[in-house]
């Protein structure tokens, strides 16, 4: 049995003290459905609403709660889940609360579903009504600059449902800070042009019960304590690792940049010469999938794992663990049910690396309400933004679709607790695959298919080193 200092229980003060992530994320396409509101009126707007500047905008549209109940007009939302989610019903609950309070507003929602992301900016662009969208911030701010609405002067109107915060600073303070910084990489003047919610981050999750049967006391946190709970839960039975075709990448990504970061592991996959895959990192790194393969820790079915294969294996107990994002236990309720023991935790530290990888790196990001610039009834857009990251809602959130919420003083979802430990050791954001997807079509079309050759045993690690550091300076070559 191994005897390493467990996780004490987290209450929620220490997991707001930690100003914590988590959330809901990646996942296949929906089909588009449409929920609008039964009596459409026609869009009438308020004199502060015509205004299409951007500045202007944001000035025209900030109200507080003694003009809230003037506003008038139609809304139109467009979600990124669809009608038969969770979140859904969480957010018909928001709007039919906020139309109660704002009686001359009416919303229309259009459930897109996970489509939204290839219909947005076509909608956009041929100037359809849509005043609030969902996207992930970190791609939409730079795929739709043009379209975004500055949202500084409106974020400091009065919250729905924490008195005395502003929607700013209801929110968590990490979420705000990471928002923020999305807006110079954008091309964007700083600033907030969206908001957090849904929040996540890539962790491991693991079946507490197979844990427990195979005598682990606590979670590994160094790379030989990981191997070590292998070994135990293999000889208990149980395949230890899993993953499918469409997360492969984070274990690649989360071991290489454990070891050096995710900076390293960006000018790694986008080094013309060839000349990093022959880094030592490198090769520990392949004999350490080799170990993975040869012991049978990995599960016989990766080679073969489609979307959601994996984690449908680690819900149905057929395998202890799965590097996956903090929307996973939501993704699989159905099948792992109500009494399913959900515990989580960080890539381990890898040893030999360069001191800026390890656990002060994680991955994490969220979800992100934005506005149209060009919307013309702004100022009720808003106030239904203000009831969407409410703390009713968030914590809506929290106990329909299991997804931590983005609102302080918010109570967690129980399979989501371990969680915290990975937030309070963060101390840099890394961005998905921690850096290894940074190649594209380098990363997708060779690291990936020959991580999965030396995963399945199909290569031998110094071959891996070779192959890839060959197959790099031949895909740069000439550009």
């Amino acid at each position: 049995m191994i005897q390493r200092k467990p996780l004490a229980a987290l209450t929620l003060t220490t997991m707001l003290a930690l100003s914590v992530l988590s959330g809901c994320g990646k996942s296949s396409s929906d089909n588009a459905t449409t929920n609008a509101s039964a009596n459409e009126k026609e869009s009438t707007n308020t004199a502060a609403t015509a205004n299409t500047s951007t500045n202007a905008n944001a000035a025209n549209a900030t109200t507080d709660e003694s003009t809230a109940a003037g506003l008038e007009g139609k809304v139109v939302f467009w979600s990124m889940w669809s009608n038969a989610e969770p979140q859904a019903k969480v957010i018909d609950e928001a709007v039919k609360e906020f139309e109660a309070a704002n009686p001359k507003v009416d919303v229309e929602v259009k459930y897109n579903g996970r489509d939204i992301n290839k219909l947005i900016k076509p909608a956009l662009e041929s100037g359809e009504q849509i005043d609030i969208f969902e996207q992930d911030p970190g791609s939409a701010l730079g795929n739709l600059k043009d379209h975004v609405l500055k949202l500084d002067e409106l974020l400091e109107q009065p919250s729905i449902g924490i008195d005395g915060k502003s929607v700013k600073d209801s929110l968590l303070p990490s979420l705000m800070d990471w928002v923020k910084s999305l807006a110079a990489p954008a091309g964007l003047e700083e600033g907030y042009y969206a908001i957090p919610q849904q929040p996540y981050a890539v962790l491991f999750f693991y079946n507490k019960a197979l844990f427990a049967g195979a005598g682990i006391t606590a979670v590994p946190t160094s790379w030989e304590e990981f191997l070590a709970d292998c070994e135990l839960l293999k000889q208990a039975g149980v395949e230890p690792i899993t993953f499918d075709d469409a997360y492969r990448d984070l274990f690649i990504g989360g071991y290489l940049g454990s070891a050096m970061g995710s900076d390293w592991t960006d000018s790694l996959v986008k080094d013309k010469t060839g000349e990093m895959w022959k880094d030592p990192i490198v090769l520990q790194f392949a004999k350490d999938m080799q170990i993975l393969n040869e012991k049978g820790y990995f599960s016989k079915k990766i080679a073969g794992n489609k979307y959601p294969a994996g984690q449908q294996d680690l819900a149905l107990g057929k395998v202890a663990m799965y590097l996956n994002g903090t929307w996973l236990p939501n993704e699989v309720a159905a099948t792992a049910g109500p009494d399913f023991q959900w515990g989580s935790f960080q890539f381990p530290v890898v040893a030999n690396g360069n001191d800026k990888g390890g656990q002060q790196g994680l991955s994490f990001g969220a979800q992100g309400l934005l506005m149209n610039k060009n919307s013309k009834n702004i100022p009720a857009a808003f106030e239904l933004v203000k009831y969407l990251v409410g703390k009713k809602a968030q914590e809506g959130m929290s106990a329909q679709a299991l997804a931590i919420p983005a609102t302080i003083d918010s109570t967690w979802p129980a399979p989501l607790a371990e969680a915290a430990v990975a937030f309070g050791n963060a101390k840099v954001n890394m961005p998905w695959g921690f850096g290894i997807d940074n190649g594209g079509d380098f990363s997708s079309g060779t690291v990936l298919p020959t991580f999965m050759e030396l995963a399945t045993g199909k290569i031998k690690p110094e071959a891996y080193v070779s192959k890839m550091a060959d197959q790099a300076k031949k895909f740069y070559e000439g550009k």
